[in-house]
């Protein structure tokens, strides 16, 4: 049982990095994407 928390823990913590790492970039991309759109 104790295993299995700890266990869980790390897991859940990289999977939060894991969607952190694909989101943030994403909405930097959308953000340049946009500025970008709006100057032309």
């Amino acid at each position: 049982m104790y295993f299995d928390w700890i266990t869980w823990s790390i897991w859940s913590l990289g999977f939060i990095i894991l969607v952190m790492w694909i989101v943030i970039p994403l909405k930097e991309f959308f953000k340049l994407k946009k500025d970008r759109d709006e100057d032309s």
